[in-house]
């Protein structure tokens, strides 16, 4: 499966090592990025589609696989898709690549519905649901 969903950032001083290399947690912080802007692309608007629904969604798990270092100033791509679909949760995947080409990190994680009153897991909306095979669809 592709990748159709890119997001470029460049490597800021902050979120590097005194080696500077990019610290290891900031791929997540990366991921979060893409995945907002993913999200956003999709027409996903979190006030709109979550909390007026009263529901909202956490992360249930979350990997990285390192590959290559990012270092300060690199531009990268954070490339996002949806992965497996369940009945309260989906994943998405993720590809951080510096701009040219070299693969730095592959990254997963697993959103979960939550009700927001008894913060328990909940079923994805069907409209949330027909969002998400859509794009995954597309990125066949």
């Amino acid at each position: 499966m592709g990748f159709a969903f890119a997001h470029r950032q460049r490597v800021r001083f902050g979120e590097t090592d005194l080696q500077g290399v990019v610290y290891y947690a900031n791929y997540l912080v990366f991921a979060e990025v893409g995945r907002v802007a993913y999200l956003r692309e999709l027409g996903i608007v979190y006030e709109r589609d979550f909390l007026a629904r009263g529901i909202d969604f956490t992360i249930g798990e979350a990997n990285v696989r390192y590959r290559a270092p990012l270092r300060f100033d690199d531009e990268f791509d954070i490339r996002v898709r949806v992965g497996d679909i369940w009945q309260s949760s989906w994943s998405f995947r993720y590809a951080i690549d510096r701009a040219d080409g070299q693969h730095c990190a592959a990254a997963w994680t697993v959103q979960v519905v939550l009700d927001r009153r008894s913060s328990r897991a909940t079923r994805i909306s069907p409209e949330l649901r027909e969002v998400l095979e859509r794009a995954r669809q597309a990125d066949r």
